[in-house]
């Protein structure tokens, strides 16, 4: 991820799609205090192939110690050497070029950065307490225990023990807000599992966009099908229970009944997320099939298809929930 190094402080900035410098506390992405820099002095930005930088100031921005022209803009390289507002000023060099990535920064020392590609978990994939990854939209989730939210550049997230601070390679114009619930059009998303008698075997496949994905044989979709019979029976449910109400599943209740703790439910729930990405094609996202609030955990789509299986093991009640 493209980066500036102030040579005089070592101070070290990570750029975003578009990088604001200046001494305007509010707009500025970067703070200078340079008694010759301008409220909004210059940009540095991201044109889908290069690094661009743009002065916008009074006293000038020099790369190299050649002065820009003023709002035009500069194609930046490696190593180039910027100083803003005059040339005697802190020298910042650019020591990467790399497109911008989305990248969680540590807050608590001894931790690494993290680059965001796909899906993310923390502390770690064996204790996975927060669970970071893009919906259909592209935005990016934070889910921990106590719900879902979109993350917005500059926001802090992890444990009691370690923090990290998100800072998203794009920029946004506007907040989009989140909807945890299935898409409009959930019927479109199909369900469909091979449960062997006993139950050892549980298969899995999915149908999107009329295409049908095989994700074969995991020991995690046997909790997958424990919340899908939880979704069905409450879509099936006499007392008309409503779509955001089906399938909650408390968590405490889910770890007896499967006899694991809750964090190795979580490394169930994240392994099969990792499943979804890597059987997608880049350009597919399959939405949310995992929906977390308070205590409680479901299955969100209720287009669901179980052949097989133990016939009489089927949720009997909202009171026992899935029962075995």
């Amino acid at each position: 991820m493209a980066n500036l190094l102030n040579l005089q402080t070592g101070e070290e900035v990570l750029l975003l799609a578009h990088h604001l410098f200046g001494r305007h506390p509010a707009a500025s992405n970067t703070l200078l205090s340079n008694p010759d820099i301008s409220r909004m002095h210059a940009s540095v930005f991201w044109d889908g192939e290069y690094w661009l930088l743009q002065d916008t100031s009074t006293n000038g921005t020099f790369v190299n110690n050649a002065r820009l022209t003023r709002d035009a803009k500069f194609r930046l390289h490696k190593n180039d050497k910027i100083h803003f507002g005059n040339p005697n000023a802190d020298t910042w060099q650019l020591n990467d070029v790399d497109a911008p990535r989305s990248v969680l920064v540590a807050e608590t020392q001894g931790f690494p950065s993290i680059y965001l590609d796909d899906i993310a978990v923390l502390p770690n994939e064996e204790e996975p307490e927060v669970t970071l990854y893009q919906s259909p939209l592209g935005q990016w989730l934070c889910e921990s225990q106590s719900g879902t939210c979109v993350l917005s550049s500059g926001d802090l997230v992890g444990t009691d023990h370690c923090t990290w601070r998100f800072i998203e390679a794009k920029t946004c114009a506007e907040t989009i807000c989140l909807d945890t619930q299935a898409p409009s059009d959930s019927s479109a998303v199909e369900i469909h599992f091979e449960v062997s008698q006993n139950e050892e075997h549980v298969a899995l496949r999915f149908v999107l966009d009329d295409q049908s994905f095989d994700l074969g044989e995991r020991n995690h979709h046997y909790l997958l099908l424990l919340l899908a019979r939880q979704r069905l029976a409450d879509k099936n449910a006499s007392d008309n229970i409503d779509e955001s109400e089906q399938g909650w599943v408390e968590k405490e209740q889910l770890s007896r009944m499967l006899g694991q703790s809750e964090t190795h439910i979580n490394i169930q729930v994240y392994r099969f997320r990792k499943q979804i990405i890597k059987a997608l094609p880049s350009e597919l996202i399959l939405p949310q099939v995992i929906e977390r609030r308070s205590g409680e955990i479901r299955f969100v789509y209720d287009n669901i298809h179980i052949s097989g299986g133990m016939h009489n093991i089927t949720p009997k009640s909202r009171d026992n929930q899935v029962a075995l």
